[in-house]
């Protein structure tokens, strides 16, 4: 070999009776791994109805950035070092295979200088990753993850392969110390380290033994990818690129479940997301019910999958709120609530219910409203209001949705009027459907009771084609969100009132007295900001109502349910505490005076967590944005 010539022997010193034995091995490896993969791919296509198109940009930009990992930053460093890491060394160990097996020599002069260069960098964060996995799996460490021997071992091997193939580099180097390996910095130093003990003939012992040591290793890995958390690295992908529908959208039924939930009764996406879980806990983490000490870990229902196991307890299943914090927070985009849905529809069809369960379904088949009110009594709320209801067939320019807990629960009664004053006072033409509104349905269908948000969905659709709707104007997150990404299409225009008391502000056309003093926090319904993103329109609203906001922890997009979603309030799971009771204590902890929301249904919780507060606290009110608008509101 030329050694003024930045270049090296690809196999140098191994000999060809190790190389066959190394061939044969691998040969059974990948026989192993593929057959792995072939069966689980059975177990996969037991799933109802196959995934949707592969989505190439979000497992790009999953692959590229690891966007949901890194909002925890320790856990966002240390897997963009091991996979940026591994990336590097795959790509290097192409490159390699190509040069040798199709005789197309490139890697020389400056190439094999970066080339070694970069190699080396990429071999160092990958450890230096893998580290970081270990140290945060120690004794003490992060108490949601799993203290897993398996996976304990399987990071300990990813660190042998790694360290083994430094160690190799180092042992061909030491033989003659040629000058342009100083540009592989990790293997020259470790090649200095191994010279002060090994010189000469031992030097290509050496080098043989470690070659065997690392190819073992790197077979073993193979080995175990099925069989450990590493076969996320493939199956993830698949997850991500085929992914579920919107945030906080649920899927149909993808099969009867009369006869109780078996795999048949998921989709082939649920059974690759199940193969596809970290196990991180980062969904459990977030759960309300589950930091209320309720019986849900979202965790446990996508392992339970995984392992066969689909029997989940049934308090554990009413548990959950339907937030959707677990699948905001899942690193490989799991829809952990559509499978927790999956095992209510079972019930609901077996009529494995509660009491209170059963009549808020009841009453929303016959009465359209889950409060077992009568219809006739949907106006009441607006008993001494001047509110314009739509005739028969009038064509209506802007809606005005009370929704079932607007019309008859009474802090939702007191958004529906003073949205109506606002309304009136501006002068601006809108109508409500009176005796003719019926529940949107996101109640039942969180339930589990698909059948009837069908009936209840298409019959709402049907008014809104009957009036010509253009515009709907709700004060619910849930009903803006039924019918902003639910609804099946076409649908008129749907907005929040946040949104619409923002847009007004801005133009003028709504003009607020001065500035309450009091400090005002914000409550970020789930189906507001989470679904559907939308943190800063209520917070625009807020800062021309008062001059001083605080914001709580958590919020936005990250906010904490008020534990009235998913049905809940007709359910009573009980745990350590209530979901309620600490998002009230976060309340609390923001020090103000106000806590504004934008649900009724949150301003119900909220309500009820301010009153089971210790005595002493809870020295606060509850209102709407409505409400708050109300307060100041100026002449038109």
């Amino acid at each position: 070999m030329d050694f003024l010539l930045p270049q090296r022997e690809i196999l140098w010193n191994v000999p060809s009776a190790v190389l066959t034995a190394f061939y044969i091995s691998f040969a059974f490896v990948f026989l192993w791994v593929g057959f792995w993969f072939w069966k689980r791919s059975r177990r996969w296509n037991v799933g109802s109805s196959a995934p949707s198109g592969p989505s190439l940009g979000k497992l790009a930009k999953y692959l590229l950035t690891h966007e949901r990992i890194r909002r925890d930053r320790y856990a966002g460093w240390m897997h963009l070092l091991i996979f940026w890491g591994f990336v590097i060394l795959f790509i290097a160990t192409i490159l390699v295979a190509i040069q040798h097996y199709f005789h197309i020599i490139f890697l020389t002069g400056a190439t094999y200088l970066v080339f070694s260069l970069v190699s080396d960098l990429g071999g160092l964060a990958f450890c230096v990753g893998i580290a970081m996995a270990l140290w945060r799996r120690r004794r003490d460490g992060l108490s949601r993850l799993q203290r897993l021997t398996s996976t304990k071992a399987m990071l300990w091997l990813l660190l042998v392969v790694a360290v083994s193939g430094f160690l190799v580099e180092a042992a061909r180097i030491s033989k003659d110390f040629p000058w342009f390996e100083t540009w592989s910095p990790v293997g020259y130093f470790l090649a200095k380290v191994l010279a002060l003990g090994v010189s000469g003939e031992k030097t290509l012992s050496l080098h043989v033994f470690l070659w065997v040591t690392h190819a073992v290793a790197v077979g073993a890995l193979f080995v175990v990818v099925p069989v450990t958390l590493l076969r996320h690295v493939m199956v993830a992908g698949l997850s991500v690129a085929n992914p579920g529908q919107k945030l906080g959208v649920l899927n149909e039924p993808s099969a009867p479940v009369l006869q109780g939930v078996t795999l048949e009764s998921f989709r082939k996406r649920d059974l690759i997301q199940a193969d596809a879980c970290l196990t991180c806990g980062l969904c459990t983490e977030v759960c309300p019910a589950e930091a209320a000490g309720k019986p849900l870990s979202p965790r446990a229902v996508v392992l339970g999958l995984r392992e066969d196991v689909i029997t989940v307890p049934e308090d554990a299943i009413w548990s959950c709120t339907t937030c959707n914090a677990c699948d905001a927070a899942c690193p490989v985009h799991i829809n952990i609530v559509d499978k927790i849905l999956t095992f209510r529809r079972a019930m609901v069809a077996q009529a494995k219910l509660s009491d209170t369960v059963s009549e808020a379904l009841e009453s929303t088949a016959e009465r359209f409203n889950p409060f077992s009110r009568p219809n006739s009594q949907r106006m009441e709320w607006a008993t001494g209001l001047s509110v314009s209801v739509a005739k028969e067939d009038e064509k209506v320019e802007l809606l005005y949705w009370v929704g079932c807990a607007g019309a008859f629960d009474p802090g939702g009664r007191s958004v529906s009027q003073a949205m109506v004053r606002i309304l009136n006072q501006m002068k601006i033409p809108y109508r409500v459907l009176g005796r003719e509104e019926r529940c949107t349905g996101d109640p039942v269908r969180r339930l589990g009771e698909e059948t009837l948000w069908k009936e209840l969905s298409q019959y709402n659709q049907d008014q809104f084609v009957k009036h010509g709707v253009k515009t709907i104007l709700t004060h619910c997150p849930h009903c803006f969100h039924s019918f902003k990404n639910e609804y099946s299409k076409p649908m008129p225009n749907v907005v929040h009132h946040s949104q619409w008391l923002k847009e007004k502000l801005n133009d003028g056309t709504l003009k607020l007295r001065s500035k309450a003093s009091e400090k005002l926090t914000f409550h970020d319904p789930c189906y507001l900001a989470r679904a559907n993103e939308e943190a800063e329109a209520p917070r625009a609203v807020l800062r021309s109502a008062s001059q001083d906001q605080v914001e709580m922890s958590p919020s936005r997009q990250n906010t904490f349910c008020c534990g009235g979603g998913g049905g809940q309030m007709w359910l009573d799971v009980r745990g350590k505490t209530r979901v309620e009771t600490i998002r009230a204590s976060h309340v609390e902890a923001s020090g103000a005076k106000t806590v504004a929301t934008g649900c009724p249904f949150c301003r119900v919780m909220l309500e009820a967590g301010r009153s089971s507060l210790p005595a002493g606290q809870g020295g606060w009110r509850v209102r709407d944005l409505a409400e708050l608008v109300v307060e100041n509101l100026g002449e038109g």
